[in-house]
Parts: structure tokens; C-alpha cells; sequence
């Protein structure tokens, strides 16, 4: 689905004139860095018509990003040809209306071999970063983040950290995907569903680690502090470090009426309120996923085969 189609409730057109509800005022020099970025990346591709024929055609991945989105949408609203009337340093995509420029970033993406994904993701992030932009490309898709650059970064790094083992362990696929949603329900003002999403992803996360298939925050946190309580100072009481930190995020999620009924006089949510359920997920997520891949370093080193077992090694 493109990004404006999983935001068509926010775009629509006002007197005939497109109007943008969600990806805001953004620079147009960053959408023309943006543009070098998608041209600096047309890869070469080769598609061939007919199953039954050698003949094949020359384009790139840009190209055909663009042909399958106006293809989409049954509208040519970009075209990368110049036109005569619009002078020769008009720039077709930082023109395009700026949820349709997302749009070809994704189809690009998509179009591109595996190698070239993760240096055109990094160079679109980059140049999102470099103008303060709060958006992120991650996997492919477009992801709206606080433009603080603190949650920016936190959020940033939880959901690349996450895509790294989604990719290398189908276990953490829901709660990758669960982050995501509650990121982009965040942005629909559906608040009651971010919090909810948050709070599904931290659970998805705690499950995989603790080898749980079910249970609430509360049996799950316990389960964990049993096997990784020896990871924290002495100084530090597990069960505190369980109630006080590690309950934060259910605590939030099971008081704002989010996953538990409105009751008789629903609950008003507010987007600070469902801004820092987001924001505890991405840092519990994190702060969980790191002290998973020390352990799973330490036991990789524990048990290399490569070293030689105290059989094999010599006396001196």
C-alpha cells in the first residue's frame, strides 16, 4: 500500500487544490536533495515484456518507480520529462505534492537490488536528519517521528536495531511492525491505538526474550527479572527495577482506558500522554534488544567451535 494511500484520511483537496495533512511544511531544498538522492540512485534495470521473448528494455529503478506509481493512481501526476514551459532547472520531484514524492521513494526503494536499498535508506535518513525533517525511511516505508531531535533519535535507533533482527529472526517481525503501527496511529491522532500498539510491541519484545507464547506485562516482566536479574548492580533490587521501570509502559497503557474499555465515562487521551507511551516503548525496546545481543555475543564466544576444548589445548 503506497504512504498515501495508508494516509488518504489525512490528504484530500480542498477547491480543487491537493491538501497535505500529514507530511507537513517541508523544506524545498530538502525535497530537492531528496530528488538528487532518487536520481543518484536509478539504478539500471532491465525488464522484459515478453515471457517468450528476448526482448528486453533499458530503463532504471527511478523510472519505474514513477511509471508504477502514476500506473497506481491512473493520474500522471509525476513525470520525470522536462517540459518546455517549466524552464530547465524545474525539478519534477521536489515539485510533486510531497505525500506523492514519498510515495516514489518507497516504489524506489522496492525496485532497488539489496545492496543499493541500505545506501539509498541511509542517504534519504540522512538528508532527513541534515534539515531536521522529522521522518524516516525504515525498510522501505515512511515513518513520521517526533521532530525533537532526542525522540528522533531514540525512536530512530529502537526501530533500526529491530529491523536489524527482524530480519535475521522472524520472532521479532510483530513487534517491529507493532512500533510502526503505533507511530503511524500517533500521527492519525489516534492516540488510544498508539498507546495500545506500544504496549503490544514492549509485550512482543519481553515474549521473545523470555520464551513466553502468552501472558501480560505483569507475568512476563516477572519472568524476565527471574532469569536477567543477575544483569543489574547489586546495589539495585530486581523487583524494584521491575515495578519502577520495567511496569512504566503497562502502567501507562492499562490507566488510559486504551486496551481495557472507556467504562462509563471515557478516558480523554492526550497526545503528550500517548507521545510518552511511544516514546517508553522505543526505550524499553532498545534497553531489552541490547542486553539480548550481549548475551547472545557472550554465548557465541562461550562456544566457538574454533576454540580448543581443554582436551586439545597444550600444558604450557
Amino acid at each position: 500500500m503506497l504512504f498515501s494511500e495508508r494516509y488518504a484520511d489525512l490528504i484530500g483537496t480542498e477547491s480543487g487544490q491537493m491538501v497535505d495533512n500529514i507530511c507537513g511544511e517541508l523544506d524545498y531544498n530538502l525535497k530537492v536533495r531528496l530528488s538528487d538522492v532518487m536520481h543518484d540512485f536509478a539504478e539500471p534495470q532491465k525488464i522484459y515484456p515478453d515471457r517468450y521473448s528476448s526482448y528486453d528494455i533499458t530503463t532504471t529503478a527511478l523510472e519505474m518507480a514513477v511509471d508504477n506509481f502514476n500506473e497506481i493512481k491512473g493520474v500522471p501526476y509525476i513525470s520525470l520529462k522536462h517540459n518546455v514551459f517549466d524552464g530547465p532547472m524545474y525539478d519534477p520531484l521536489a515539485n510533486a505534492f510531497t505525500p506523492f514524492l514519498f510515495d516514489v521513494i518507497e516504489l524506489q526503494y522496492q525496485k532497488l537490488s539489496s545492496g543499493e536499498k541500505v545506501d539509498f535508506q541511509a542517504e534519504i535518513n540522512t538528508a532527513f536528519t541534515q534539515y531536521n525533517a522529522p521522518w524516516l525511511l525504515c525498510e522501505g516505508r515512511m515513518v513520521k517521528i517526533d521532530a525533537t531531535q532526542f525522540e528522533l533519535d531514540l525512536r530512530q535507533k529502537t526501530l533500526e536495531i529491530m529491523g536489524e533482527l527482524k530480519g535475521s529472526d522472524l520472532k521479532f517481525q510483530a513487534a517491529y511492525e507493532e512500533l510502526l503501527q503505533a507511530c503511524e496511529s500517533f500521527e492519525k491522532d489516534d492516540f488510544a491505538v498508539a498507546i495500545s500498539n506500544a504496549g503490544k510491541s514492549y509485550e512482543s519484545v519481553l515474549k521473545v526474550i523470555c520464551n513466553c507464547q502468552k501472558g501480560n506485562a505483569d507475568r512476563l516482566t516477572r519472568a524476565y527479572v527471574e532469569m536477567k536479574g543477575g544483569i543489574l548492580p547489586a546495589s539495585m533490587a530486581p523487583e524494584g527495577f521491575r515495578e519502577k521501570v520495567m511496569m512504566a509502559l503497562p502502567f501507562v497503557r492499562n490507566n488510559s482506558s486504551s486496551d481495557h474499555g472507556a467504562g462509563a465515562t471515557p478516558a480523554r487521551i492526550s497526545r503528550p500522554l500517548a507521545k510518552l507511551a511511544i516514546n517508553l516503548a522505543a526505550a524499553l525496546n532498545t534497553y531489552l534488544i541490547e542486553e539480548y545481543k550481549i548475551e547472545l555475543v557472550s554465548h557465541s564466544e562461550e562456544y566457538d567451535p574454533n576454540t580448543p576444548s581443554d582436551e586439545e589445548q597444550l600444558p604450557f
